[in-house]
């Protein structure tokens, strides 16, 4: 290899490094930093002040770690995800009974309905305290009074005001998808009969959407099986932040007239 060929390689390689990292809380780059980052010190945390003031080794309990509001290793609420987030009491539907194509809207009760979506609403129904969790430093504890309502007002989904129409003017989720252009049940719910089955992609997993099948019993599981595929919360988000692409969590672009535009990871229009 010529001299100046390798050195043309050594530059370009030296400036595109830098491309691949982002900051924290940027699209892609973990939960640190993002709004989904409650520790003491991370970018997007919020500022805690609980009473107490200090845990048994003289630290700040507003000191919690990463994924404690949403995880813990013991005394969950549930062996699944371990979750530790306590859940809403309220339930949730729609406005109207289903869409123009027949396909039924749920009602969601958080309390039994095991898909990721009841995680979700279990803060972003704006009436559960951020930090009331199952379990934190050996004791049942609220490390936070403040609901998601009184710290951001915009990302409060549900309507809790309006038992019978909570999630009006939402996307819905908890239902099915027609995986395979064909029609599926998921949640007890099956694809509209006037559905436009050519209208959604055969299999938005290739474009980096998640997807759900409904195992039957209530229990449901992250991928896809033909014929009960459904969509939940966190098939256009990722709480997580390791698939986002875009800003709100969104597995694609917010804007824009390709696939790489979130809308149309799903819908093809």
């Amino acid at each position: 290899m010529k001299k100046s060929t390798l050195l043309t390689l050594v530059v370009v390689s030296s400036m595109a490094a830098p491309l691949a990292w982002g900051a924290p809380g940027d699209p892609g780059t973990g939960l640190l930093g993002t709004s989904h980052d409650f520790t003491a010190t991370g970018g997007g945390g919020l500022p805690y002040t609980p009473g107490t003031g200090q845990d048994a080794d003289g630290n700040p309990l507003s000191d919690v770690g990463l994924c404690t509001y949403c995880h813990t290793p013991h005394h969950a609420t549930s062996s699944r995800l371990l979750w530790n987030h306590t859940l809403s009491t309220n339930s949730y539907s729609w406005d109207v009974p289903s869409t123009t194509a027949g396909t039924t809207l749920p009602t969601i009760d958080d309390q039994t309905y095991n898909g990721a979506t009841a995680k979700c609403l279990s803060c972003h129904d704006g009436t559960v305290a951020i930090g009331d969790v199952a379990w934190y430093y050996e004791q049942k504890q609220t490390l936070e009074s403040a609901t998601m309502a009184t710290h951001a007002p915009d990302f409060v989904i549900a309507d809790t005001t309006n038992a019978s129409g909570a999630m009006s003017g939402n996307h819905p989720v908890a239902v099915p998808y027609p995986f395979g252009n064909a029609a599926n049940s998921y949640n007890g719910i099956t694809t509209g009969s006037a559905a436009y089955l050519d209208e959604w992609q055969s299999d938005p997993q290739t474009l980096g959407i998640r997807l759900f099948t409904d195992a039957g019993g209530g229990v449901i599981n992250a991928g896809a099986t033909a014929g009960s595929t459904g969509i939940e919360c966190s098939s256009c988000h990722d709480p997580h932040n390791k698939k986002a692409v875009d800003d709100l969590f969104l597995r694609g672009t917010i804007n824009g007239n390709d696939t790489n535009y979130i809308c149309l990871k799903c819908h093809v229009k």
